[in-house]
């Protein structure tokens, strides 16, 4: 028994694979409709914009990662003395501000809330979004 070899046209028509381009168009021309000029074209464009939206990709992470400055954490001394807002990066911690008084009070703690119904810790508590501190006194 001899095997017959196929011709490359009945290879062709009989394969039941066919490989496929960017965007899904057929890489045999034949099949496609398409000529060895207009897929060389067809290959071009889609290499130019692979490379266009990369380019867009990199300067919108750069010009991204440049322009944040961190999120803003403000603190409100219900009375106190001025304490400077913070620039922190997202999920950083915040720095206790210092020497901040009321007179005839003490400062307990900072709070979320300016009830004081949830304290705030510097140690471990990070921040996610732009925040406001409240300062909670008690009287001496």
């Amino acid at each position: 028994m001899s095997e017959q070899i196929p011709r490359e046209e009945e290879r062709e028509s009989s394969s039941p694979q066919r490989r496929y381009g960017l965007f899904g168009v057929s890489t045999y021309p034949k099949k496609s409709g398409m000529d060895d000029a207009q897929r060389r074209s067809m290959g071009r464009w889609s290499s130019a914009l692979v490379a266009v939206m990369a380019a867009l990709v990199l300067i919108l992470v750069i010009v991204g990662a440049g322009s944040s400055g961190g999120l803003t954490v403000t603190f409100d001394t219900q009375g106190g003395s001025a304490a400077e807002s913070q620039s922190v990066p997202y999920g950083g911690t915040v720095e206790e501000p210092e020497d901040v008084v009321r007179p005839g009070y003490t400062l307990v703690c900072w709070s979320l809330y300016p009830d004081g119904s949830e304290a705030w810790d510097f140690s471990s508590d990070t921040v996610e979004e732009g925040i406001t501190l409240y300062a909670i006194w008690e009287e001496e």
